[in-house]
């Protein structure tokens, strides 16, 4: 939950932000190829993942209301990661 990492500056941190992003809000999906994103939900079924991270996350934010995880809720994350299309299959 930190700004945008450069490939140049760790290759790694941006791998895991920007497969973290997919994976949690849909954030860049565009970039992936369709048969790659369905081939990926065939192969590890989402079974209410962003249910489940919604809920945790939510209540991060209620616990420590100054934190990353509540700026995000404010700021409609939510929505975002309930609306993720690989959780829409």
């Amino acid at each position: 939950m930190r700004d945008d990492v450069a490939p140049e500056a760790d290759v790694e941190s941006r791998l895991l932000q920007v497969g973290t992003s997919a994976d949690v809000s849909g954030a860049g999906l565009e970039d992936f190829d369709a048969s790659f994103r369905d081939a990926l939900v065939a192969a590890y079924p989402r079974r209410g993942f962003a249910k489940s991270f919604v809920h945790l996350f939510q209540g991060q934010a209620e616990r420590k209301p100054g934190c990353a995880a509540a700026e995000l809720v404010a700021g409609g994350w939510s929505d975002r990661a309930m609306s993720n299309p690989l959780d829409q299959g």
